[in-house]
């Protein structure tokens, strides 16, 4: 029996809006959010501005979605669920992997938000800030544990170091995608990693 068009026009729905969610993304990402069009959305969607709006209502809903959406990938992707060795070279090298991958996924927009993220601070929020919060607790935790250990300086601030490693390697990728840096991607990573092992380091 083939589907009702009730039917058919509900199994379309969910389809239109991640194609919707993904075409917005690459407009905003490319042009910027102010720059990014209503037509241009929808041309990459292959559908009528209606379309969007029926769905999203306004430019600005559609934005709050695309936000919504990467932040849920960011922390899907940026977590670090391997048992750890224990050896800070390592662990730290596995937290900046998992951290650049995600962030090159989503770059796009963090770039976009960050260029107007004055005139939409809690989007900018949402996106940059407060999705890396968990992020930023996992590496403290795990400092924290090898402050146990006798690793790491005992005076170490681990909520601050897992926030500068993290604006580091995020600086990183800026400068490389930009052509500003002469590091590719593993030996920014491989330097990065090296500078804050040694600064916290506990004294032998």
């Amino acid at each position: 029996m083939s589907d009702t068009p009730s039917q058919a026009k509900t199994a379309e729905k969910p389809d239109m809006r991640r194609r919707l969610i993904d075409a917005a993304r690459l407009e905003f990402s490319e042009k910027g959010i102010e720059a990014a069009t209503t037509r241009g959305i929808a041309q990459r969607a292959g559908c009528n501005e209606v379309t969007i709006f029926r769905h999203f209502e306004s430019k600005q809903k559609l934005l709050a979605a695309v936000v919504q959406d990467t932040s849920e990938e960011f922390s899907s992707l940026c977590e670090c669920r391997e048992e750890f060795t224990g050896d800070l070279r390592m662990d730290l090298g596995h937290f900046a992997k998992v951290h650049n991958d995600s962030l090159e996924r989503c770059l796009g927009m963090a770039r976009a938000l960050i260029g107007e993220g004055y005139r939409r601070p809690m989007l900018c929020k949402e996106l940059v800030g407060d999705v890396i919060q968990p992020f930023h607790q996992s590496i403290a935790c795990y400092l924290e544990q090898r402050k146990r250990d006798g690793l790491v300086r005992q005076d170490l601030n681990s909520m601050a170091f897992a926030e500068v490693f993290t604006s580091s390697l995020f600086g990183g990728v800026l400068r490389r995608t930009g052509g500003l840096s002469d590091l590719d991607r593993d030996a920014w990573i491989r330097e990065t990693v090296e500078i804050f092992v040694r600064g916290i380091n506990a004294a032998k």
